[in-house]
């Protein structure tokens, strides 16, 4: 049998993390197996569908390298790809769900449906259609159809227990007396995402249904559908939630992060895959950094997590240092340009974009994360805007005024004197300077930091010297000196 899978992402939001994980899932299984991925648009909420959410999820799968087979887009032999383009296919299959018995038009208002399902709360019954409509006669459905009502269509949900065989969970199973006989056509002749869902897997040859375990509920709807049309039942698999810090589901309409958002976040595509693909699988020998091929030649439904999993931001953000120190200084430089190119400071010249060579190659060891730059990269270009004596006396215990503008006047007259504006050969010098002048290291190199930076923290003293050059850097301990006195 060949292995055929899919993702039918909603377009009703932005391509979220829970569906990368599960498209990633999905790829990595059909790419082991020699199989097919195929992506299907699943919309048929007209009000909240949206082209632009569709981009985003075409977008954020091929950032991350998750392409499909077939698709919208792309094309294949079992098309259309989006469900609003399969309303007649739906159509022809519900009409011989009625024909043979299996479904039923139902003619019951919400205010019915409602006061129905008040009373049963009230006698402590679970709350599920009571099936009033199941055994109208062919007059009476008729009789409402030319008076210009508008029936949904239900199931007729059978008396027994409905199974399935979960590959993570094993057997699963639910009493049919317990659903109540559920909605597969809406009274506006869209049917529902149960029905939808199964009839595309069923046409689609789908062999296996990868996705969350919110879905659990949903599978035993698609069971009865493909059972009454005599279909072959695929292999589901239910992934682990995503959890969010609090314990609370990660959802795209609660707030979470789409995948567009890690980009311009300054994530690197290969520490979201990374990442992500631990969010409920882990490789068997405890391998942390997976490329895309290892991916593929470790990925098994044996070492999917049966637990649910918390997103962790700053495990994302540790992928993403090792990967940015994984590149080469030229390889960061281009992915770090367009974070700067819009930045105040940076002005585009000549100058400006060999100073961001130099930057990068010093900064690589710090980054967490691209769009920190912007923020970081500004001491390079500007000086401080102002110094605070309160914060350097604070900065530096057991010095004052007086000798704060002492080792500033010492480490001018020096610097001046320099020619060789080299990183090593000014730490030689300042250290010499410290010995002249009866000071400690410590302090000094301090006071030039802040001097420098405006900061208690930065990339290595020397190296801020040699990237802002000697004329930038006495004027900022000129500026530092007028600003205290």
């Amino acid at each position: 049998m060949e292995v055929r899978v899919r993702i039918a992402p909603s377009p009703t939001g932005n391509c979220h993390v829970g569906t990368a994980r599960n498209a990633l899932y999905n790829y990595l299984f059909a790419k082991k197996n020699n199989g097919k991925f195929i992506l299907r648009i699943d919309d048929t909420d007209m009000k909240r569908n949206s082209k632009e959410s569709e981009e985003g999820i075409f977008e954020g799968l091929r950032w991350l390298g998750i392409n499909w087979d077939e698709g919208p887009d792309v094309g294949g032999p079992y098309g259309p790809y989006r469900q609003s383009e399969r309303l007649d296919i739906y159509d022809k299959y519900i009409q011989k769900l009625i024909d043979e018995g299996y479904a039923y038009y139902c003619f019951c208002s919400e205010e019915e449906l409602e006061e129905e399902r008040k009373r049963q709360i009230e006698q402590k019954l679970p709350p599920k259609y009571s099936g009033r409509c199941r055994n109208l006669t062919k007059e009476e459905i008729e009789d409402k159809l030319n008076k210009g009502l508008k029936p949904v269509v239900r199931f007729k949900v059978p008396n027994k227990i409905i199974t399935f065989n979960d590959a993570v969970r094993g057997e699963l199973k639910w009493d049919g007396n317990l659903m109540g006989d559920f909605v597969i056509r809406k009274s506006d002749g869209v049917p529902t995402y149960n029905f939808a869902t199964a009839i595309d897997d069923y046409l689609m040859n789908i062999s296996h249904v990868l996705r969350s375990q919110e879905h659990i509920p949903n599978t035993f709807c698609q069971v009865l559908i493909l059972e009454s049309l005599s279909a072959k039942i695929p292999q589901y698999v239910h992934f682990p939630l995503l959890l969010n810090e609090d314990r609370s589901k990660i959802s795209k309409r609660d707030g979470a992060l789409y995948i567009g958002e890690y980009r311009d976040m300054g994530y690197l595509k290969e520490a979201v895959l990374n990442f992500i693909v631990i969010l409920g699988w882990n490789p068997k020998d405890g391998q942390e950094f997976l490329n895309i091929d290892e991916m593929i030649d470790k990925f098994s439904l044996d070492n999917i997590n049966n637990s649910n999993v918390v997103f962790d931001f700053k495990k994302l953000e540790w992928y993403n240092g090792h990967y940015i120190r994984k590149k080469s200084v030229e390889e960061l430089y281009e992915l770090i340009l367009p974070f700067i190119e819009g930045q105040d400071y940076f002005k585009k010249t000549e100058d400006d974009y060999k100073k961001l060579r130099r930057i990068v190659e010093v900064e690589q060891e710090r980054l967490k994360r691209l769009d920190e730059v912007k923020d970081a990269f500004r001491m390079f270009y500007e000086s401080p805007r102002e110094y605070s004596l309160d914060f350097i006396i604070e900065s530096i215990k057991k010095i004052d005024k007086d000798e704060i503008i002492r080792l500033l006047d010492e480490s001018i007259k020096h610097l001046e004197k320099i020619q060789n504006w080299d990183k090593v050969y000014l730490e030689e010098e300042m250290r010499r300077l410290c010995e002249e002048i009866n000071t400690k290291t410590k302090i000094l190199f301090m006071l030039l930091r802040i001097a420098v930076t405006g900061s208690k923290v930065s990339p290595p003293l020397f190296d801020v010297f040699e990237i802002i050059g000697k004329e930038e850097t006495l004027y900022r301990l000129q500026k530092c000196k007028k600003d205290i006195e």
